[in-house]
């Protein structure tokens, strides 16, 4: 049996970077791990942060010969489906890092500022008192089970949700799990390029409407083709194969490496926070809903948390629900309303067919610069971007290049992105009011449904995917 002040389950990006936060603040904090320490994220070699993110967050840029970084980079813009058009972009720079290694130096960082980490700790079971309130957790290390108390238990477990799922169903916090539904498969070609006289930066970008890019791979590759879909890694693979390589020439190449990973691909769960427990990263679905990053966008809430957190422990304040309720408050006025609103909009994007879609990217409809250069920070619709963007579709259809069925579907994802914008602007400032928001927030959703409604019914068909 031990007492800490802050138990965190997983040692990931999240898990580690909110340790070392809040070990810095001197409490004692103590993190548990499944995996041992040289297995820890090791579905993916490299990833993604954008610079201005990590020096926001405090994350440290390892320097360009630091064994930690393969590379930097700018720019990736959308693409038409068919490659005509390429739009957005900018010049934010991107780091790419090899995750493992960074993990465990962000895993370092934590200990050297006074956190505790076990590896090879399985999370079991929540502990609660004579109140129904989180007092700390059980673990298994070497077949033998431990007992921690702690001021508050921090979900950080990633996609599983170990925590979070194990909650009572009268908490606030939800204790869903992850479906297929849910998830994005990710599957990344390391591709070496035939032709030597490519210029592999030339061909960096995103596809909406196949949910694949190609970004920087490193020493010893060319670039990283990437594809990610909802329901499994074959569904993926095949629109990857039957769809984009059918539309778009990518010069030959040789796949050197095949990775294969999962993101969330969820709206965030209403409430992260309830008595003594706080939900995180991944297991909070704090995705990025334009790409399905988790790490940088994670960490709004994560900072908004330790502010919170800390002011409460110093001031000598429990962690009940109402006094943890300030993080929900300002997370959705910071992000969640931003990224959730979004979702719709998305949907309605990526239901568009490619003849539909590369008509838009040529007369600058829907896919512009002005839109598309605002989706990785918070899309704000204004009316005139409403209005422009419907007057474009009608002439469209008037010409004959857009259905009006999809007309209906970018005009209801343009009207459910602004419902949901104003039903996060009415989050509700404590507990009290949260049962009634929740109820209208479910009804909204159920009808807004998941970017999974949107995947491609013969394909599905074909792997007998229901």
């Amino acid at each position: 049996m031990k007492n800490v002040d802050i138990l965190i389950v997983g040692a990931s990006t999240t898990g580690c970077w909110f340790a070392e936060r809040m070990a810095r603040e001197g409490f004692n904090v103590l993190v548990i791990e499944k995996e041992l320490p040289e297995n820890v994220s090791r579905s993916y070699d490299i990833f993604h942060m954008s610079k201005p993110e990590m020096e926001e967050f405090g994350l440290d840029i390892p320097e360009e010969d630091s064994p930690l970084r393969e590379f930097a980079f700018s720019g990736s813009p959308m693409i038409s489906p068919y490659g005509k058009y390429r739009k957005g972009g900018g010049s934010i720079i991107t780091v790419g890092l090899h995750k493992h290694d960074y993990i465990m130096y962000m895993a370092d960082k934590a200990k050297n500022s006074g956190a505790a980490i076990k590896y090879g700790a399985s999370f079991c079971d929540l502990v609660y008192n004579e109140k129904g309130a989180v007092i700390g957790a059980i673990y298994e290390k070497n077949g033998k089970k431990y007992t921690v108390y702690s001021k508050i238990v921090a979900d950080c477990s990633g996609i599983p949700s170990v925590a979070r799922t194990r909650l009572p169903d009268y908490y606030s916090v939800e204790n869903f799990k992850l479906t297929p539904r849910d998830i994005f498969y990710v599957v990344l070609y390391y591709v070496k390029y035939k032709d030597e006289t490519v210029d592999p930066r030339k061909l960096d970008g995103f596809f909406m409407q196949y949910k694949s890019w190609s970004a920087p791979a490193g020493e010893g590759y060319d670039a990283i083709l990437g594809i990610g879909g909802s329901y499994s890694y074959e569904y993926s693979e095949e629109v990857f194969n039957s769809q984009l390589l059918k539309n778009y020439n990518y010069p030959d190449y040789d796949i050197l490496k095949v990775e294969k990973g999962l993101t969330p691909y969820h709206r965030s769960v209403y409430s992260f926070v309830d008595d003594g427990f706080i939900a995180m990263g991944d297991a909070a679905c704090l995705t990025k809903p334009t790409c399905g990053e988790g790490c940088t966008s994670s960490l709004v809430q994560g900072e908004i948390a330790a502010k919170v957190i800390t002011k409460l422990l110093n001031d000598g304040k429990p962690l009940t629900k109402k006094n943890l309720w300030l993080i929900n408050k300002q997370y959705m006025v910071k992000q969640g309303k931003d990224f959730d609103s979004m979702r719709p909009l998305l949907m309605g994007i990526v239901a568009i067919d490619f003849d539909e879609a590369e008509y838009l990217f040529a007369n600058d409809i829907l896919f512009s610069d002005k839109i598309l250069g605002g989706l990785d920070n918070g899309l704000e619709l204004t009316n005139d971007i409403i209005l422009s963007t419907v007057k474009g579709i009608v002439a469209g259809v008037l010409k004959k290049k857009i259905r009006p069925s999809t007309v209906g579907k970018i005009l209801k994802g343009l009207m459910q992105s602004g419902e949901v914008g104003k039903l996060y602007d009415s989050y509700p400032d404590s507990p009290a009011s949260f049962p009634e928001w929740k109820e209208k927030a479910d009804k909204l959703w159920n009808e807004i449904g998941s970017l999974a409604d949107t995947c491609d019914p013969e394909i599905l068909n074909k792997l007998g995917i229901k």
